[in-house]
């Protein structure tokens, strides 16, 4: 982890560099205003017996050590916090993008909640621990090691002691740490399970409350919260203990220096004099200050570390494969499937010995009852996945080895749950052609029977809508259909797209599918009658499996499972 955290700063290895000798400076400023005050407190003899030339002279150096140190220590802290929020920049924009090419299968298996919080509130975490770990490390390390070298040149044998019990305070906060580290990164994946419980039951408060299912769902909550409380209690409690821990350590190095400092002054004051003594205390101090800053951060850093192994599990996720070389040919002739055979998992069968053939410019419907594979047919088509045997040619040429950029660009997709961004109208109608013209978007607008509501609405075609703006199901869908339109696809699908949308608007909106699909092919998945009747060919599945092929009213004839289905209503609910 610590490796893949460097090869981010690798980026910013000279403003690194100003920085360590940013830190150097004001290290040393500050280390030299001790030994200044030493020299001044030797020149304090007795009464009336002080060197005022020479007190005032070290008051005026320490001045110059004070604003250098302070100087120094401004740059650090600026170019610092630059350093680390860029870095945090530039890894929720990488994660951001790991997500959108992330393979459809991931986003479908893992709850949508904890991807957010990776993105959100784990990559926040990282920044915190960041800022304010990496900052007192990166400057407590050169304290120390400039501490001590100052504590040897002014008399080692003291400098010794400080030394040889350096290890007991390093041995506490290693052995909390180690104890505080299982309780954060449990803490960060209770919190991404309940980032994703509240983001389900926020998103579906119909649902929630039509099924009064409100006391549940805070008794499902209660129990995540209180696993939350209870691991991260341990992690706060435990990983605080560090900072009074090293603390009491740290005082028994000052006693030790100060005891046996009056020892050395007694017996010999002028090799080690009083104003070394105070020297070498401040110096104590100094030295295991660096030791306190960076154990009363320890949660952070501990914290930082369980988040950033989520991110770092997230980034190196594999992409979603394109092995794809050729690009599609417009205007598609035919699409055939071959012996197709899907499963989402193993021990579940979902479409075996699939064959079918669709010709240029027809019109196929889908129908069959929930789980038969008519969804799966489009996520095979657009190759969100792709079969585990057998295979999907277009004009003859195998889909997997298509772009499948090229392969998606070629067809226009309304599905049944709705889609839109914060943004105005016109720009969700133009989402897949940013510059299109107003009289263009007008123009498609008014082909799905959308300009109604729009030029109803406050600021018409520049009112900014979103999901939760107050539109209706099948104005939402609407709006779907007039990107759909503003596509211009050679291949049409429609997922449920006229679900939402009561039966006088779907019959417009039909005439719109109709001019639109004219010389298209397009497929449609429906349970509406109306919608599916003018299908040139109904394909009827059950469990997988291609059951009978027809138009509406050759099926009917047929009297076999779309009659059944027609008969009793469950085709056109």
């Amino acid at each position: 982890m610590i490796k893949r955290l460097l090869s981010y700063l690798k980026k910013y290895l000279l403003a690194i560099i100003s920085v360590l000798l940013f830190a150097l400076i004001n290290v040393i400023a500050t280390l030299l205003i001790p030994v200044l005050i030493g020299k001044a407190i030797d020149k304090i003899i007795g009464f009336s017996d002080v060197d005022f030339t020479f007190v005032y002279l070290m008051i005026g150096y320490i001045v110059i050590a004070v604003i250098t140190s302070n100087l120094f220590s401004y740059l650090y802290e600026l170019i610092m916090s630059i350093i680390c929020e860029k870095i945090v920049l530039n890894l929720r924009k990488e994660v951001f993008n790991k997500v959108l090419y992330l393979p459809l299968s991931y986003i479908d298996s893992n709850r949508h909640g904890d991807i957010v919080s990776i993105i959100v509130a784990d990559i926040e975490q990282v920044s915190n621990g960041l800022l304010q770990g990496f900052k007192q490390l990166y400057r407590g390390i050169i304290m120390i090691l400039a501490t001590l070298i100052f504590m040897f040149v002014i008399k080692w044998e003291i400098a010794l002691i400080v030394v040889l019990v350096t290890p007991i305070s390093l041995f506490v906060a290693w052995f909390i740490s180690k104890k505080s580290h299982d309780y954060f990164r449990r803490q960060a994946k209770i919190n991404g399970e309940l980032g994703g419980y509240i983001l389900e039951m926020v998103t579906n408060q119909t649902n929630v409350k039509s099924l009064c299912y409100e006391k549940e769902a805070i008794k499902n909550f209660e129990a995540l919260n209180n696993d939350l409380y209870e691991v991260g209690k341990n992690a706060q409690f435990i990983s605080s203990t560090t900072n009074p821990s090293t603390r009491f350590v740290n005082g028994l190095v000052y006693a030790l220096v100060g005891l046996v400092g009056a020892i050395y002054v007694v017996k010999n004051n002028d090799l080690f004099t009083v104003g070394m003594l105070s020297t070498f205390l401040t110096y104590a101090n100094q030295y295991t200050k660096p030791f306190n800053e960076i154990s009363g951060v320890i949660s952070e850093i501990q914290a930082a570390s369980a988040s950033f192994k989520r991110v770092i599990k997230l980034l190196d996720l594999p992409n979603e494969v394109d092995d794809g070389k050729e690009e599609i040919v417009l205007p598609v002739d035919n699409i055939t499937f071959d012996n197709v055979n899907f499963s989402y998992n193993e021990s579940q069968t979902l479409i075996t010995n699939f064959n079918l053939e669709i010709n240029k410019g027809e019109k196929v419907a889908i129908v069959g009852p929930t789980g038969c594979g008519k969804t799966t047919l489009i996520n095979l088509l657009l190759r969100y996945y792709d079969p585990n045997s057998g295979n999907i040619y277009i004009d003859n040429i195998n889909t997997l080895d298509l772009k499948k950029a090229s392969l998606r660009k070629a067809y226009g997709l309304v599905l049944q749950d709705t889609w839109l961004f914060r943004g105005s109208v016109k720009e969700n109608i133009a989402y897949a052609k940013p510059n299109a013209s107003l009289e263009e978007i007008k123009k498609v607008a008014t082909l799905a029977h959308a300009t109604g509501f729009i030029e109803r609405l406050p600021q018409g075609y520049d009112t900014i809508i979103s999901e939760n703006s107050g539109l209706s199901q099948g104005e939402k869908q609407l709006i779907a259909i007039a990107r759909l339109m503003m596509v211009q696809a050679d291949m049409v699908i429609l997922d449920e797209a006229t679900s939402s949308i009561d039966t006088r608007t779907e019959e417009k909106i039909v005439d719109a599918f109709n001019y639109m699909m004219k010389g298209r092919t397009s497929f449609i998945i429906a349970h509406r009658l109306s919608t599916i009747q003018e299908a040139d060919k109904i394909i009827v599945m059950k469990d997988g499996h291609i059951i009978e092929i027809g138009n509406h009213l050759e099926l009917l004839k047929q009297n076999g499972f779309y009659a059944k289905l027609y008969k009793q209503g469950i085709v056109d609910n």
